[in-house]
């Protein structure tokens, strides 16, 4: 995706609204990105086998920066050297504003075709839910796990007390009852601990 070389914030939009070259155009001021050989292409469509010479007539090196390689592109005359466009020489892409194609097309002695190609702005793509931290789903994991070990340590201690001597192997513990209920209160803290 790139973007506009005059509405900087816009997205260039890809269309086939001129033949069957896919061209960049952006949805704010309508102006449309070539790529190297895509406007000869497009002019030859139209006008047969003769394709125009499309190097610039006065190129000065004070354009806009290239959408492609953002390098500064070079501003001259196509065609005709009132009808001043921006030409990256790096890669050799074309930057038409919005009424030039219509001005290469009458220079060329070209006729028909849209003088101007609209678009529309893509739909904008929704955010992704935030990532969860590794730390604070591991704090969480434990939290849960502390939780439930309390329970079964207390429950465990609670079944040693309640129960006749005669009938378990083991004392309750006071330690271990006093562990089991601080795992127990670690775990409820850590799960309603906010992010």
């Amino acid at each position: 995706m790139i973007n506009c070389p005059k509405c900087s914030s816009e997205a260039l939009v890809e269309t086939l609204a001129l033949g069957n070259i896919p061209l960049d155009v952006c949805p704010g001021c309508s102006g449309i990105w070539f790529d190297k050989g895509e406007l000869e292409a497009l002019l030859k469509q139209s006008q047969g086998e003769g394709a125009a010479d499309l190097e610039l007539i006065n190129p000065k090196a004070e354009g806009l920066a290239c959408p492609r390689c953002k390098n500064k592109m070079s501003r001259g005359g196509l065609v005709n050297p009132l009808l001043l466009v921006d030409r990256c020489q790096s890669c050799g892409g074309i930057w038409l504003d919005s009424h030039e194609l219509d001005l290469v097309r009458k220079l060329l002695g070209l006729s028909g075709g849209p003088s101007e190609v609209k678009v529309d702005r893509p739909a904008p793509v929704p955010d992704a839910p935030p990532l969860r931290d590794v730390k604070t789903t591991l704090l969480k994991f434990a939290a849960v796990a502390g939780l439930v070990l309390g329970l079964i340590g207390v429950s465990y201690e609670m079944y040693l007390y309640f129960s006749p001597a005669a009938a378990v192997s083991h004392a309750p513990s006071a330690g271990l009852a006093v562990a089991s209920i601080l795992l127990c209160a670690g775990g409820v803290f850590g799960i309603s601990r906010e992010d």
